[in-house]
């Protein structure tokens, strides 16, 4: 009897719960667990085994280097291991689980990116609907970036962020949250500085608005603490191994011409590829809205806008930190576009359905049921089931995923090196640097460059592009450098040279990596 009576107090409360199961709950999460799916790419980042041997050289020695220790070209070099704190996460998340933990939590970076992208978007007044499609554009416009790779961080904590001056704003969150988050933030990534600048331009916004319309905007009080909340965490994030270098070491990235012509996450977006066209999408809809003259936006939305705009024209690698420091303003265009449209199509407008899109209030059943609430999670169970097994399952596995590497990298070549039994020097080719240092490093082995270009600077760098690109005085180079091996890509056409050289014999072949050594390196 007892059981029976807790059976029936206990319906109200499960019907209660299937009844918030609506279509546009399942709609959010099929979102989500579709880009987390897309997310859980293979793990064929070349910089990713650079920082897994970060990580490890921080736990066997217990400090963290100021010098290069990975390469005989560069070797003593200043070195800012800005990404530490990533880099030794990673490396124990590498130690619980291997690379299928490591894809999985990346690609859970990315989707809680898209979470709050898509609280941005719906803060904005947003429909539900046109947020789902706007998160999923702008999820893909920063696709090019997905991987096991520190980077992500820095989307992540930018949603985080906006998210959270949102919140400031309304007066619900303490302005002394900002700097010990830019602290943690400056010792995963350089990139925080990006953070810094976001928290600027809300504070320069704010002021001038304040100023323009002293009846709705921040009061002054406000306004002082969160700037002195920004102060103290531009001071909190020196404290960290690499002190004031930190902040200026993406200077000195940003200011490259060197390493933002011939690296290609430096390199300006794509608009033939699909992640800069769907770029492109968020721009014209941006350029569209603002067009019609109706859009009404806080100073900082515009500002975000066009600072994180000159930034994503000028590196692909950071569409994604646009996509949300543009989304508040992207919002308020699409709604603008929206309503232009509709009035230019009257007929259209006086439909019942177009005016309740543009009233932008969520659609949902006028009584929804429990009935209803199972469908709708059957249908999400058996859709994320589907999605999960489709697409990131494969990723996920060691066996898929040590195949994908094998295809992509010089396993073999490190197999065939390790087994020499003494420290080699190598001349290696530049997406191989990162992969060999994991591999052989431990043994005494050097590399010549991987994809810390910041270690090597312009000299070296310029150096290994006139033998990459076969310039002239590219033999000059090899003789200076004095390698005991040489490792490129089988279908490099210095392998071809190499061939015919009478100073190289060759040593591993694959069609993946041919290895040289030279004549009289005993194994």
């Amino acid at each position: 009897m007892p059981v029976t009576c807790s059976l029936h107090a206990l319906m109200p409360v499960v019907g209660g719960v299937l009844r918030r199961v609506t279509s546009a709950l399942v709609l959010r999460w099929l979102l989500f667990t579709a880009i987390f799916s897309l997310a859980a790419v293979p793990p064929l980042d070349p910089d990713l085994w650079w920082h897994l041997a970060n990580g490890r050289l921080i736990i066997a020695t217990g400090t963290i280097p100021h010098v290069d220790l990975y390469s005989f070209s560069a070797a003593g070099q200043p070195w800012v291991m800005h990404e530490w704190l990533a880099d030794l996460m990673m490396y124990l998340l590498y130690q619980l689980g291997g690379l299928p933990l490591l894809v999985a939590i990346f690609a859970g970076v990315v989707a809680a990116g898209a979470i709050c992208l898509y609280i941005i978007l719906r803060r904005s007044d947003l429909h539900p609907t046109l947020s789902v499609t706007l998160t999923l554009v702008g999820a893909l416009a920063g696709s090019t970036a997905w991987g096991a790779r520190p980077q992500l961080l820095n989307m992540l904590f930018t949603g985080l962020l906006v998210v959270g001056l949102g919140a400031y704003r309304r007066g619900r969150l303490s302005p002394w949250l900002l700097p010990p988050f830019i602290w943690l933030w400056a010792n995963l990534h350089s990139g925080f500085l990006v953070g810094v600048i976001i928290a600027g331009l809300f504070a320069v916004g704010e002021w001038f608005d304040a100023r323009r319309s002293p009846a709705t905007g921040m009061p002054a009080g406000r306004r002082a603490r969160f700037g002195w909340a920004i102060a103290a965490g531009v001071v909190l994030s020196v404290v960290n191994p690499s002190g004031v270098q930190t902040l200026l070491f993406p200077l000195g990235t940003l200011t490259s011409p060197l390493i933002q012509n011939n690296i290609q996450e430096w390199a300006s977006p794509d608009f033939h590829s699909m992640a800069g066209l769907m770029f492109e999408t968020i721009v014209f809809l941006t350029l569209g809205g603002l067009a019609t003259g109706k859009v009404k936006a806080r100073t900082h939305e515009w500002l975000w806008a066009f600072a994180l705009l000159y930034l994503a024209l000028a590196s692909q690698r950071n569409v994604p930190l646009f996509v949300i420091g543009a989304a508040p303003l992207a919002a308020r265009c699409a709604q603008a576009l929206l309503v232009t449209l509709s009035s230019i199509l009257p007929a259209v407008a006086r439909r019942p359905a177009a005016q309740a899109a543009l009233r932008w209030t969520p659609i949902r059943p006028n009584r929804p049921t429990a009935a209803l609430g199972v469908l709708n999670l059957a249908l999400l169970v058996v859709a994320v089931a589907v999605m999960i097994a489709y697409r990131a399952f494969p990723n996920l596995r060691s066996a898929d995923e040590a195949a994908a590497i094998a295809s992509v990298f010089p396993v073999r070549a490190a197999d065939a090196l390790q087994a020499v039994g003494k420290p080699v020097r190598i001349f290696n080719y530049y997406d191989y640097g990162g992969y060999l240092l994991w591999r052989l490093y431990p043994h005494g082995s050097r590399i010549f460059i991987d994809g810390r270009v910041e270690v090597y600077g312009s000299v070296l760098f310029s150096r290994y592009l006139r033998v990459s690109y076969l310039a002239d005085g590219w033999p000059s180079v090899i003789a200076q450098t004095d390698p005991d091996a040489i490792v490129l890509p089988s279908g490099h056409p210095l392998v071809g040279l190499l061939e015919q050289d009478p100073a190289w014999q060759l040593f591993s072949h694959d069609r993946v990596a041919t290895v040289f050594t030279r004549v009289g390196f005993a194994p």
